[in-house]
């Protein structure tokens, strides 16, 4: 069994040995390369994606061109579309494997068939999806309460990797500003503390 799945059904209480064996050859563990996209900006988004490892960077393109990050999925997080009502929603995102990257693919279509027949898993998803809602939310209340650079702090004091994984100008994307005004308030706050 993939070392990734069985670490994932071993947090499902209620399986047993045969299910896991039959779901560790269901759930499809995929490698994908830095640059891959998984969704694009106004496609029908059919599966959500759980990582293993790597980075996927959740953004959208505005009216201007301009590319806007939204999100990034890290070791341990599920990227879902938590506003699509049902299979026929575009997406307002891409999603981006911004490293090279493993990711269990899990396939929307067929969703409710595997949890029908295996019942135990909808507390697993619960738990992905709650996490990933939580997340969300926190986030944006984060960014609505906040200023840009408490904004930047508070990214540094939760979040520290993604400045060593992600380039600047994504993290100011995230962080909605300029990557100048993220460059001035690092150098800004660079001479009181030692920062990336």
């Amino acid at each position: 069994m993939n070392q990734y799945i069985e670490n994932l059904l071993n947090q499902v209480p209620g399986l047993s040995p045969e299910e896991k064996h039959e779901l560790a050859s269901q759930l499809p563990v995929k490698e994908f390369e830095k640059g891959t996209i998984l969704l694009q900006q106004g496609n029908v988004c059919t599966h959500c994606y759980h990582v293993f490892s790597g980075l996927v960077r959740q953004y959208f393109i505005d009216e201007e061109g301009n590319e806007k990050s939204v999100a990034f999925y890290c070791e341990g997080q599920t990227a879902a579309l938590l506003d699509a009502e049902s299979l026929d929603t575009v997406s307002r995102f891409f999603w981006k494997c911004e490293e090279d990257s493993v990711l269990l693919a899990g396939d929307l279509r067929s969703e409710s068939d595997v949890l029908s027949r295996f019942p135990a898993l909808q507390n697993l998803i619960r738990d992905m999806l709650q996490k990933a809602l939580s997340t969300s939310q926190n986030t944006f209340a984060s960014f609505v309460s906040s200023s840009p650079e408490e904004r930047y702090q508070h990214l540094l004091n939760t979040r520290p990797d993604l400045f060593k994984r992600v380039p600047q100008h994504q993290n100011a994307s995230f962080l909605g500003i300029s990557p100048e005004s993220l460059s001035r308030i690092k150098k800004r706050l660079s001479s009181s503390s030692s920062l990336p």
